[in-house]
């Protein structure tokens, strides 16, 4: 009797034990709330990647549990407090040329409504080329990538057996009804192992293989590059709001490539993007989209000392006249990859773009090259950074001795403040080969050289070019 009064306590007791655990047993995984995901990468800021997501630096801390922006490395998974309910990771892109609301949708994965919302688009012509777009996708969906092109004559049996699908399976994948979905050239979406390689897919004309923009954003003070890749181009011409695109071929190839350089004091906002061509059969397409310029990041700086006589309007006007009247250029590139350093020792003293006023004027100019100091006196030597013709070695009121050599494709490199020219008009140089001697001519308060590169007649960034190739 005693035994099973005993064994009656120790069963409520268990019960109770049992009771009071589960009640007190934190939420359980599946009941927290869900949160996209996105990855720390190499340059990441996490008050930049805060001001992409519309959040702030002490909500990303907060909901990820953790102490201070320095237990953040490369490669941690941060949950995004603004994107709640969604499962995935994020990722982003900028909007490229052809790219639509559709397209984009059946990339990521994501349907258009819920992708316009995340990155709250109004409407889908909000999506303007170099606007950065925000996907978020299940780690464990499918690769789905552009594959073919529905070509005329092709019917949705064709097609399925070509890219060894079943037609079931394609026309879900593009979220079409029926077969009267699929148009002459349309893209094709279709499920891709990782790494396969990039297709070509005819996104504004049957004869067009490919048409991007490299380098998105379009940003003040930097180089850009439109390539198409086109077969038996006749004519190609285009612009960039007030920027003309000259297209040249790189050698016997279909790809056609034009350099584009932004002002450092270009608008920030909107401009239009307008590029026509045909083909040898009189084919046409014209592409008329709206497409960012971003700002550039610059800093400001004081000049003293400076001769007032090279401040003159007159002074400004010739040096800048002679330098727009230098448009011959070679329809062959010749600065191969990347550019190298015009000195022995690049010793910066004055970045691109610097917003500058001279013996304390105002702020109108901007400072449209690099400035190398000399470190060491013996290593006065200035070097061609790439191969090329001189265009011009000679004086000027403003850049002293001055050299420009011909890269081609619209490209050159100009050379300011020389002691010495050692080339001349016409001549071919080498990279690596002494142009000049280090100097203080010109508008200069001591020895420096003055390095531009210049794409059809606009400054751009130098230091780019040094560690970027092109195209």
């Amino acid at each position: 009797m005693r035994k099973n009064a005993f064994c009656r306590c120790l069963t409520v007791l268990l019960v109770t034990i049992i009771f009071f655990v589960n009640f007190t047993l934190p939420v359980k995984a599946e009941d927290e709330e869900i949160y996209a995901e996105y990855t720390i990468e190499e340059g990441d800021f996490l008050s930049i990647v805060a001001g992409m997501f519309n959040t702030t630096v002490d909500d990303i801390l907060s909901i990820n549990n953790i102490p201070d922006v320095n237990a953040i490395s490369i490669g941690t998974r941060i949950k995004i407090p603004t994107l709640a309910g969604v499962e995935g990771s994020i990722a982003t892109r900028y909007i490229n040329i052809g790219d639509t609301l559709d397209t984009l949708s059946i990339m990521s994965g994501m349907m258009p409504e819920k992708l316009g919302e995340i990155n709250t688009l109004v409407s889908p012509t909000e999506l303007y080329i170099g606007s950065l777009l925000t996907t978020i996708s299940n780690d464990r969906a499918e690769s789905i990538s552009a594959v073919s092109n529905y070509e005329p004559g092709e019917n949705l049996l064709m097609k399925s057996a070509e890219l060894g699908m079943s037609p079931v399976t394609l026309q879900k994948i593009n979220r079409a009804e029926g077969v009267w979905d699929f148009a002459d050239s349309q893209i094709l979406f279709g499920k891709t192992e990782p790494n396969s390689g990039k297709f070509e897919t005819h996104s504004v004309a049957p004869f067009v293989d490919e048409i991007e923009i490299k380098q998105l954003p379009l940003t003040q003070g930097e180089t850009h590059v439109v390539h198409i890749k086109a077969k038996d181009i006749e004519a190609l011409s285009g612009s960039v709001g007030d920027y003309p695109l000259r297209f040249f071929r790189d050698g016997e190839s279909d790809d056609w490539f034009a350099m584009l350089g932004i002002d450092a004091m270009e608008t920030v906002g909107l401009s239009r993007l307008n590029i026509s061509g045909s083909n040898k059969e009189q084919e046409h397409f014209d592409l008329n989209q709206p497409i960012i310029v971003a700002a550039g990041i610059f800093t400001s700086e004081v000049v003293e000392g400076v001769d007032p006589s090279t401040l003159e309007e007159d002074n400004q006007s010739l040096d800048t006249q002679t330098v727009r009247s230098l448009t011959q250029t070679s329809g062959v590139r010749t600065w191969g990859t990347a550019m190298s350093y015009p000195v022995d020792e690049p010793y910066i003293v004055s970045g691109f773009g610097n917003r500058r006023t001279y013996n304390n004027g105002v702020f109108h100019n901007y400072h449209s090259g690099v400035d190398f100091g000399v470190y060491t006196a013996n290593n006065i030597n200035i070097y061609a950074t790439a191969d090329g013709t001189v265009l011009f070695a000679g004086e000027l009121p403003i850049h002293g001795n001055f050299t420009v050599i011909d890269h081609g494709w619209g490209v050159y490199t100009s050379y300011s403040h020389q002691s010495q020219l050692l080339v001349s008009a016409g001549q071919e140089v080498k990279r690596g080969d002494t142009i000049g001697l280090i100097g203080t001519t010109g508008r200069s308060v001591g020895p420096h050289l003055h390095w531009e590169v210049i794409i059809n007649s606009v400054y751009v960034n130098p230091i780019t070019w040094l560690n970027t190739q092109f195209p």
